[in-house]
């Protein structure tokens, strides 16, 4: 028991500890007073003490400082098992004999008292409880300790490893607890922690933030003890972090308003928060996009921060990337270390279509961090520790990713199900308990958009966009739903919206595009169906550079761990990325509606982590000269392979086949000739031309990709801009002789002009930052609007020009709303603006 200047309280507490021990303990005790310099009349009594109690005995330190005294008194000791506590025994005695019991029975190396356990009992200010908290929840987050409660002064050690560790503690304040925890726990010492029933001393002489503070420099200080990685390690993952964001910003510089379509709907979210809240295209609410809003939502926020720009809108879609690479590597250190988690980072930044999307403002880019996030959240549930906790974040950010882009935020679920059901730690009853839990977090996460839209009266929000009959349902089932895997249009209903309501629609960027382009079906719709299709001229590009590769290196790693325990958290990561990767393959090769090649980012993560698992363990193999270790020159021909083939698609790049097909013809016959005749110099030669091979196609394609400017409804890697000339969504900027026109009239309009569809809309609202309708939504076939709705707006000043394109996009005489049209043309009166890109046309009551 350390005590300093503790005359008031000393006598009692000794006698309170000396009886209790006495009636209590089965086991012989002394206790020893460790006078830790005081001025006052301690020492005196504690002699006398020691006079008259045979257990206890004193000892004077020159030098203060708790750790000095344990650590001086616990080295000399020869009894089995040592202990300290606070004088003020502000911890209840009952609580010792149940922390040391595990120590006596070898259970552990460590005991300790914990006033953060759930079945603790504590009495403190909140001072203390905010500042000890903060403190533990630092120590967990920079050592990675599993302890709860490093600072109650009640803690217990067995002498062999006082004896082992006790050398190495540093510390001799108040630190030295912190620092003893940290460095047995690294060690593998088991710690067990008794729950306490513990009272604060309003008298204690502890100064709470100057201790803080030591020991926060104490915590920088251990820590970086035992930091034994290798400066590359260090300072690998940093660099890659700022590299990613870099590379996705360069590509930003070049986007500009990326797709127009929703660059207007987030300047809508950055004006108005009913537009931001629903999705509105516009910020007097007329229509939504075809997507939930999330995506919109946090590029609005970013738009209102930082005033509406290109940079604005993009800079989260660049986040998401770099957080997706941090998420990424993060999941494979847990499990495979740092080698394979920095491949898995690598590769995940340097996939094409990630570098097209992550500086790209339609939803995929929000999408693939929540599903990161999901994957992540989902897999540390299986480390066994708080599965609870885990699996409703995953189910959290699942619902996000729903929130974000529907059905399609949805497929990783089976094969969380799937995985949580066979490999994790608890029961079979418990685990299915658990996916339950889950199931509620996911449920209310992902529909709590959903039923406020559909409880939302119409008159109080937008129509809902690509709908017919302004239903939410509408849009999750048909829509976004069967009509994208089956390929009718799926708008829903198709009646006559119902009068009131704001009239809304559109599909969105990713929704019904003008056909054409090249490759079977047309480039932006994927090209036919079947098993390959993820490798033809549209998808290729984008993502099969090294889809073989992580395919057959999670079917090498099933195979390699197919012998280990039912709960092993290696095999359950594999079998987890490789169904995420398979469930996309199957319903993006099979999908027959609109679908297009960009949706294939969600699949990177997948591709990236279990190319970063494998490739060690394809090396490991070959280097061991294991009976599978063919597979790996197998692999560098074929992956090559694959990269002349997508290569040759663009038909631009003769120089880089030539290239790639030598890398890895020398690859793979060096890696072959290697294993039988093995020479260092082969061997080297070999692996640097392996890796150039598979790696040299992947990267021109991402760096072109960053290098050239994307925009449009459906953009696509690589060194062309866009996939399909002429796509809807590609303009930005007005005829700004139209616009300023338009702003000149307006006399309080609440819609600039209305045009037929969101092709004209937009350009025409980023340019003058003000609403403008687009009568038939996203392309301009919907119906949410009737004439006489129309000529009502008319009628109440809220609507005094339309504007007819003369570029063939949108409705007109051919689309949705060609009453409207026809009835402008016939009985509106066309003005001179001053220029010719539209017609114009003034209405009137």
């Amino acid at each position: 028991m350390p005590v300093l200047n503790e005359e008031k309280i000393l006598q009692s507490s000794i006698e309170t500890l000396d009886e209790y021990m006495m009636e209590n303990l089965p086991y012989r005790y002394k206790i020893t007073i460790a006078d830790n310099g005081s001025q006052d009349n301690t020492l005196k009594i504690v002699k006398s003490l020691a006079q008259n109690h045979q257990s206890v005995r004193v000892v004077r330190l020159a030098k203060r400082g708790r750790g000095r005294a344990l650590k001086q008194v616990w080295q000399s000791s020869q009894t089995d098992i040592l202990t300290y506590m606070d004088v003020d025994l502000s911890t209840s005695l009952d609580d010792f004999l149940p922390m040391i019991q595990p120590l006596v029975a070898g259970e552990a190396g460590v005991a300790i008292g914990s006033r953060l356990m759930k079945k603790s009992k504590t009495s403190r200010g909140f001072k203390r409880e905010f500042i000890s908290r903060c403190y533990n929840k630092i120590i967990k987050l920079t050592s990675r300790t599993k302890f709860s409660d490093a600072q109650c002064g009640f803690k217990a050690i067995r002498s062999d490893v006082a004896k082992r560790f006790l050398p190495k503690i540093k510390d001799n304040e108040w630190f030295f607890d912190t620092e003893l925890l940290i460095k047995t726990e690294r060690a593998g010492v088991p710690i067990h922690e008794q729950p306490v029933t513990w009272i604060e001393d309003t008298d204690s002489r502890v100064k709470i933030v100057k201790t803080a503070v030591d020991d926060l420099k104490g915590l920088h200080r251990v820590n970086k003890e035992l930091d034994n990685r290798s400066w590359f390690e260090k300072i690998a993952f940093p660099i890659l972090l700022i590299a990613t964001g870099a590379l996705y910003l360069f590509g930003v510089m070049h986007n500009g308003m990326a797709n127009s379509y929703y660059a207007a709907a987030v300047q809508a979210a950055s004006q108005n928060w009913t537009a931001w809240l629903f999705g509105s295209l516009d910020a007097a609410n007329y229509v939504s996009i075809d997507k939930p809003p999330l995506a919109t939502m946090i590029m609005g926020l970013s738009a209102r921060l930082f005033g509406f720009s290109n940079f604005s809108m993009l800079l989260p879609s660049v986040l998401a990337g770099v957080g997706s690479v941090w998420l990424l590597y993060s999941a494979v250190k847990r499990q495979f270390g740092f080698t394979s988690a920095i491949i898995s980072a690598v590769t995940l930044m340097l996939t094409p279509v990630a570098a097209l999307m992550f500086g790209f403002n339609n939803p995929d880019a929000i999408l693939t961090f929540m599903l990161t996030a999901s994957g992540y959240a989902f897999l540390r549930s299986l480390e066994g520790r708080r599965p609870l906790l885990w699996l409703g974040l995953a189910g959290l950010f699942t619902g996000l990713a729903f929130n974000t882009k529907m059905l399609q935020g949805l497929m990783v679920l089976p094969a969380m199900v799937i995985v949580y059901l066979a490999f994790a730690k608890p029961p079979i009853v418990t685990r299915f308990l658990h996916l339950m839990f889950a199931g509620v977090i996911t449920t209310v996460s992902t529909l709590w958009w959903s039923v406020l839209v559909w409880l939302t009266p119409s008159g109080n929000r937008p129509w809902v966009g690509s709908t017919n009959d302004n239903s939410i349902w509408s849009l999750i089932f048909g829509y976004n739903g069967f009509g994208r895997l089956l390929g009718n249009r799926g708008g829903g209903g198709g009646g006559t919206p119902p009068s009131g309501g704001m009239a809304i629609v559109s599909p969105g960027g990713m929704g019904g595009a003008p056909s054409g382009g090249h490759g079977p079906g047309g480039t932006g719709f994927g090209g036919q169906t079947g098993i390959f299709r993820i490798f033809n001229n549209d998808f290729g590009p984008n993502i099969a550079w090294l889809l073989v590769l992580a395919l057959a290196s999670g079917g090498l790693l099933l195979w390699i761990l197919r012998k280990t325990p039912r709960t092993n958290r290696g095999r359950a990561a594999v079998i987890f990325w490789t169904l995420w990767l398979i469930i996309h393959i199957v319903i993006f090769s099979m999908t027959s509606g609109v679908i297009h090649p960009y949706y294939v980012v969600v699949m990177a993560p997948a591709v990236a982590a279990l190319v970063g698992i494998g490739v060690p363990f394809l090396w490991g193999a070959y280097v061991r000269r294991k009976s599978y270790a063919w597979i790996l020159p197998m692999l560098v021909g074929v992956t090559a392979a694959i990269a002349i083939i997508i290569l040759s698609y663009a038909g631009t790049m003769t120089w880089l086949m030539w290239t790639v097909g030598i890398l890895g013809a020398i690859g793979m016959i060096g890696l072959l000739v290697n294993l039988y005749t093995p020479k260092r110099w082969l061997q080297n030669l070999a692996i640097i031309t392996s890796v150039a091979a598979c790696m040299t196609a992947p990267v021109v394609y991402t760096l072109s990709t960053v290098n050239v400017t994307h925009t449009g409804s459906i953009p696509t890697a690589g060194p062309s801009s866009t996939a399909m000339q002429g796509s809807n969504n590609e303009k930005s900027q007005a005829d700004s002789a139209l616009v300023q026109y338009l702003l000149q009239n307006q006399n309080g309009a609440t819609w600039l002009v209305a045009v037929d569809s969101a092709n004209e809309s937009a350009a025409i609202q980023l340019t003058s930052g003000q609403p403008v309708m687009a009568i038939g939504g996203f392309n301009g076939s919907d119906t949410p609007l009737t004439l006489e709705q129309f000529k009502q707006l008319v009628a109440d000043g809220k609507l005094k020009y339309y504007a007819a394109s003369s570029h063939g996009h949108g409705g007109g005489p051919n689309g949705g709303n060609s009453e409207i049209t026809n009835w402008i043309k016939k009985n509106v009166k066309v003005v001179n603006y001053g220029g010719s890109d539209v017609t114009l046309y003034e209405l009137s009551a």
